[in-house]
């Protein structure tokens, strides 16, 4: 019953930083072709250049996290 409760938890963890991930993906995706709009909704604190900069650092963890997602999840189906 623990064992189920923690690999539930790590699940959940893994999923909502990858949403996240995925959502500052696409900001900064969106703020460095559209950086005009972008400035000024973050009132001038994510530029076109801070945007690609995040976005070229955040290849890595979204990778890592895909792929945990998914090989976590076929693994805690076969351990069930």
């Amino acid at each position: 019953m623990i064992n189920i409760m923690k690999q539930q938890l790590v699940s959940r963890v893994i999923k909502w930083l990858l949403l996240s991930v995925a959502i500052v993906f696409l900001i900064t995706g969106f703020g460095i072709t559209e950086y005009r709009t972008i400035e000024s909704l973050t009132f001038g604190l994510l530029t076109k250049n801070l945007a690609f900069r995040i976005h070229e650092g955040l290849w890595i963890p979204f990778i890592i996290l895909l792929v945990l997602h998914i090989c976590l999840r076929l693994v805690f189906k076969k351990s069930r």
